[in-house]
């Protein structure tokens, strides 16, 4: 079986992207960036960093840079911490400072992105004094509708809508309320291009999970085949949520124990 190439990190024109390893010799390795750059560096220099897992997203030096950025100690934050930010898994960050005299608190909400056109970044959202209100409730360009807004505010749904930058690119976007925040925050919308278990998502099945939909769809696995499951999709944790039917079949025909007993008494099968 070949070897796969190496999969790297490595810092170029500050700017942490990704690299596949072409070739070493005499402690350097060559390599060949994502956007065609090739070069050589030593092996062990701090701008170059391999992959440790297929889920890692964003190098582990520049997870460090952007917090740094932002005031937050990459060295007081537990290792799950730092591999679920390097996974673009977001992370609710509280800390204290003095000011003035007083203790004063902070609190934002961190997660790494990707901008096509800035690359790597650390988005930031800090914690609202008091619940966002309909009329402040918006997000690129997107003013929230008071149905919208009380579906995430109260019902705890999520909706999906329409953003657009302010060069009038569109896009669809997910957008939920998030208590920690005390805001609405938003997540990207699911599309043909998302795969779920190795295979991608039609236009109907993205369309409908992004409204919330549960779908019966069909997971292919070496040890159990080919099985129908319950699918939705949780913009919050940024995962599919998966139920097993007969499981989720069988739930809906058990009877209430209270009912079992009281059917028992009459002389009643169940």
């Amino acid at each position: 079986m070949e070897k796969q190439a190496e999969q790297v990190f490595v810092k170029v024109n500050q700017r942490w992207q990704r690299a596949t390893v072409v070739g070493e010799k005499d402690g350097k390795v060559s390599v060949m960036t994502n956007d065609g750059q090739s070069f050589k560096l030593p092996k062990n220099e701090k701008y170059f960093e391999p992959i440790k897992s297929k889920e890692q997203k964003f190098a582990y030096g520049d997870v460090r840079e952007q917090l740094e950025g932002q005031y937050i100690s990459y060295e007081k934050l537990s290792q799950s911490v730092r591999n679920n930010l390097t996974e673009g898994k977001e992370h609710f960050h509280e800390s204290t400072y003095i000011s003035e005299g007083e203790l004063k608190e902070s609190a934002k909400m961190v997660q790494m992105v990707y901008d096509r056109n800035l690359g790597s970044r650390l988005d930031v959202q800090y914690r609202r004094n008091e619940m966002v209100t309909l009329d402040k409730a918006w997000a690129y360009n997107h003013s929230f509708s008071a149905d919208e807004y009380d579906r995430m505010a109260h019902k705890k749904e999520f909706v999906l809508f329409q953003g657009s930058t302010n060069d009038g690119e569109v896009f669809q976007k997910l957008a939920y309320y998030e208590p920690k925040v005390r805001d609405i925050r938003t997540k990207a919308a699911l599309s043909p291009n998302t795969y779920f278990y190795g295979a991608k998502l039609t236009v109907k099945q993205a369309d409908a999970l992004n409204r919330g939909q549960e779908l019966e769809m069909e997971i292919k696995s070496k040890v159990h085949g080919t099985k129908p499951y319950l699918v939705s999709y949780s913009p919050r944790r940024e995962t599919f949520i998966t139920k097993n039917i007969d499981l989720e079949k069988a739930k809906k025909l058990e009877v209430n124990p209270d009912e079992k007993k009281k059917s028992r008494s009459r002389g009643i099968k169940v």
